[in-house]
């Protein structure tokens, strides 16, 4: 058995990265344990071409009270986005009307962001209520109801099998966007300069901190019964590895997805997890939004900042088999800064997850067929290369992130509930959670989980002093 640490932090990503960082600054013996071969966990930056692509967190998502932003833009690192046209095709390759569909995608926002919350009705329920009692949608049905599928796609609003697990309406309340321009990227470093930014690598890399992170380390067990371990005086939990290493610590901060946590923390916490801790984790529902960047010879799109919405149309979906439909789930296709040739299309739910389960030769197959759409009105160039992320199938993911449903609000459990740390008998936290399901108002973002981290750290930080554990 390795050494006693002051604290593990299980999973490195944003959340546990930040975590480790200020827990080193206090002067605490901190390790980190990260189940994958790479740091980052759902920020994941790959090197392409002459410059990198994101599959994970690509955007630093607004400035005020955004951690993110103000660790990063002081050093330089943030690149604001050139003005876009976006373009609406429908699925047998004519152009709908900008200024007609502009208008429309503003009353159905304007519908959700006028919307009573206090309830426990869904997004999914609110705008489709809409196209038959609003007046302004009722007069254009058909442009309303492609408007709503895509809006309901680009917000993620889930409910495809049981509204139940829809986005719920009061979720939007309690998640506080940031203030600021929305879609700030990377100079072409991508996101994961953030991770170098938290370990001091940059702008110096000789200054890196020494922290003590161990990969290909996936948690089998988490026992912080001080009772079953023999331990009657200081604080002690014990983590097992796959590997069957241990490790021991006085507290634990567990970053794990939402998606892990319902898949293992029966079989992962020992003694198991209060009950509304467990609400908390069934409620949440997972979001899986996947991207496919395709890499063309040459653009053939009109200018370097461009967005593609697609309205799919029945008569279009009709014609595919089975094993193609997935394609129908893609969105839009935008340009990728820093990448010239490269399109970034975007697929969500049912049928992202059906691409993922899909053969890499398939999903180029069905790229092909997706960009028939298009040959109408431009001249695509031929694809030289598809990359796609899978984070549903992923196990150490099982999502992209997890959001607050309709079941909470019925039901109970939230992001706050999830936070709350695990005490022993003398209230000194044994196991915390961070990770960006447990922002409290910033979930589902990279900054919500950077947070989350230093907010668990500095929890710990504080109940070592008062306990005098050194």
């Amino acid at each position: 058995m390795a050494r006693p640490m002051d604290v593990i932090v299980i999973g490195c990503g944003a959340a546990g990265i930040a975590a480790i960082r200020k827990l080193h600054d206090a002067g605490l013996k901190v390790l980190g344990l990260e189940a994958a071969d790479r740091i980052g966990g759902r920020i994941c930056t790959v090197d392409y071409g002459d410059s990198t692509l994101d599959t994970g967190a690509a955007w630093c998502h607004g400035e005020k009270d955004n951690i993110v932003f103000e660790l990063a833009e002081p050093l330089g690192l943030l690149g604001r986005p050139e003005p876009h046209t976006n373009v609406y095709v429908l699925s047998n390759g004519e152009l709908a009307d900008t200024d007609q569909t502009q208008e429309i995608i503003g009353i159905v926002e304007d519908v959700v962001y006028d919307a009573d919350k206090n309830n426990t009705k869904s997004i999914s329920e609110c705008v489709r209520t809409a196209l038959s009692t609003n007046d302004a949608l009722r007069k254009e049905p058909k442009l309303s109801e492609f408007i709503v599928n895509v809006y309901e796609r680009m917000n993620h609003v889930g409910g495809q099998d049981d509204p139940k697990t829809g986005k719920s309406l009061k979720g939007l309340d309690e998640c506080w966007p940031c203030e600021g321009e929305f879609l700030l990227n990377w100079k072409g470093r991508g996101y994961k300069t953030i991770l170098d930014v938290l370990l001091n690598k940059y702008p110096d890399p000789t200054k890196q901190i020494p922290a003590q992170i161990l990969l290909n380390k996936e948690v089998k067990s988490i026992i912080w019964d001080a009772a079953s371990l023999g331990e009657a005086t200081d604080p002690i939990v014990q983590v097992e590895c796959e590997d069957s290493s241990v490790y021991t610590a006085k507290s634990v901060i567990v970053t794990m997805s939402v998606g892990v946590l319902k898949e293992r923390h029966e079989s992962l916490f020992d003694p198991p997890l209060p009950a509304e801790k467990v609400t908390s984790i069934d409620n949440l529902q997972l979001c899986t939004v996947d991207k496919i960047y395709i890499e063309f010879g040459k653009p053939w799109w009109p200018q370097p900042s461009f967005k593609l919405i697609i309205f799919w149309r029945d008569e279009e979906k009709n014609k595919l088999s089975e094993e193609d439909k997935w394609i129908t789930e893609i969105f839009a296709l935008e340009t990728v800064a820093h990448q010239p040739n490269v399109l970034l299309a975007w697929i969500y739910g049912k049928g992202a997850q059906a691409m993922e389960q899909a053969s890499l030769d398939a999903v180029k197959a069905g790229v092909d067929k997706m960009l028939e759409v298009f040959r109408k009105k431009f001249d695509v160039s031929p694809v030289k290369n598809v990359l796609r992320t899978q984070w549903s199938s992923n196990p150490l993911t099982r999502c992209s992130y997890a959001y607050r449903s309709v079941l909470n609000e019925e039901n109970g459990g939230s992001a706050i509930q999830l936070s709350g740390p695990l005490y022993n008998k003398t209230n000194f936290p044994l196991v915390c959670l961070a990770g960006e399901a447990t922002s409290h108002h910033r979930h589902t973002a990279v900054h919500g989980a950077v947070e989350s981290g230093f907010r668990e750290a500095e929890r710990l930080i504080k109940s070592f002093e008062e306990f005098g554990y050194e």
